[in-house]
């Protein structure tokens, strides 16, 4: 799977949400999510862990500062399974970093637009606009366009590197 993906940080998650809201863009309400990550290199692999929906997530993706194009690969895990998953993979690779967050997630068309606010980093906007076979890239960039300028994404400070790299480096 393939998503194009931008961070901003935000002092001011209300006003985005305000016009997040004005798009039309649909309120999926707030998920606490607790992202380990594993010693990989610079590859990245991490267990998010979502209360019931708990997943592996591997992923490919450059750190600048504009859109990016992020390829990844999603394994999910049942809850029941999770405690084990973590334990397991530990392991093997060894903890990086753990990232916790508390995230509101309102998506518009194949686009989410993601509200979060990160323990002891700060608040930030994620948008990842997932290309979806039925839709041409293009559309799909197009759409991701309108979602930044829509936000006012264009006059925030762009952020290139992972939650868990800002945590890593003290922002």
């Amino acid at each position: 799977m393939k998503n194009l993906e931008i961070k901003v940080a935000t002092s001011n998650i209300e006003e985005i949400k305000n016009k997040a809201i004005k798009i039309s863009a649909t309120n999926n309400g707030i998920l606490r999510q607790i992202d380990t990550y594993f010693l990989v290199g610079k590859r990245r692999l991490k267990l998010r862990e979502q209360g019931k929906i708990n997943y592996l997530v591997y992923y490919l993706r450059g750190d600048t500062k504009e859109s990016k194009l992020s390829k990844y690969y999603v394994l999910n895990i049942a809850k029941f399974f999770i405690k084990f998953s973590k334990k397991i993979f530990t392991i093997i690779f060894g903890v990086k970093i753990i990232v916790n967050k508390k995230r509101e997630l309102f998506i518009y068309k194949n686009t989410r637009i993601h509200l979060d606010e990160v323990e002891n980093i700060g608040t930030y906007i994620e948008l990842e606009t997932v290309f979806n076979k039925n839709f041409k890239e293009e559309d799909l960039v197009v759409e991701h366009n309108f979602v930044i300028n829509s936000l006012g994404l264009n006059n925030l400070e762009k952020i290139s590197n992972s939650y868990s790299d800002l945590l890593i480096n003290g922002i």
